[in-house]
This record gives C-alpha cells, structure tokens and sequence, in this order.
C-alpha cells in the first residue's frame, strides 16, 4: 500500500488529507445522527453534512487533474528522449492512474457515507414533525 501511495507523487498527500477530512467529519456526523440527535437543531444536524460530499467530488477532481498532469509530464520527457520504451511509457501510465483511482475511491466512499447520513437526516426530521 505504502509502495501505490509513493508511485502515485506528492498529489497522494492531498488525496489523504481529504481522505481524512472525509472520515473525520463522517464519524462525527454519524455521531450526532446515532447519538442523541433530538438535543440538536435541525440547523446543526444539518450543518457539514454536504462537507462530506464536497471533500469526496474534491478527491475525484483532484485525481483526474494528478492524472493529466502526470500524463502531460510523461508526453513532455517523451520530446525529449530520442528513443523510448514501450514498457517504460505503459509504466509511466499505469503509475497516473493512481491518483485517478484513489480520487475515484475516495469519491465513491464519501457519496455511499453522505447517502447513508443524509437518509438517517431525513428520518430524524419526519420524525420531529
């Protein structure tokens, strides 16, 4: 795992920054919602709900631009070499896709914990009604 984080260049340290800012505000949103979440107001159940979504469609983008950027790089070292392997260009590519796949990932959990959450939101509010 450490080896994909280090092949995948200094855009993996954001990616896990976001990852954790998801899972921070995840636990502590899940905490209120399966806590005690009558003595809260609507307001503030629903205050950083949608951070969670934001922070997963800023990994997703992130990850596409790491992606494009490592391609560009790749294209530009391409100029410049007079002769280059076929191998060494599909390992230059399969080490961009990296930060695309961990982003995507990263999207796909926050969307799942954001649906799950804003499903137990909705429930708490009919029932307050």
């Amino acid at each position: 795992m450490f080896i994909l984080f280090k092949q995948g260049g200094f855009f993996m340290w954001f990616l896990l920054i976001f990852a954790l800012i998801i899972v921070f505000l995840t636990i502590k949103k899940s905490i209120q919602f399966f806590g005690r979440p009558d003595k809260l107001s609507q307001l503030d159940l629903e205050k950083g709900l949608n951070a969670i979504l934001f922070w997963g469609c800023m990994s997703g983008v992130l990850g596409f631009y790491a992606h494009y950027l490592g391609l560009y790089w790749a294209m530009q070292a391409i100029i410049k070499a007079a002769d280059i392997s076929p191998m060494i260009c599909a390992q230059g590519y399969g080490f961009s896709l990296i930060t695309l796949l961990t982003g995507l990932l990263l999207l796909l959990f926050a969307a799942l914990f954001w649906f799950i959450l804003r499903w137990k939101y909705k429930q708490i509010i009919q029932r307050d009604e």
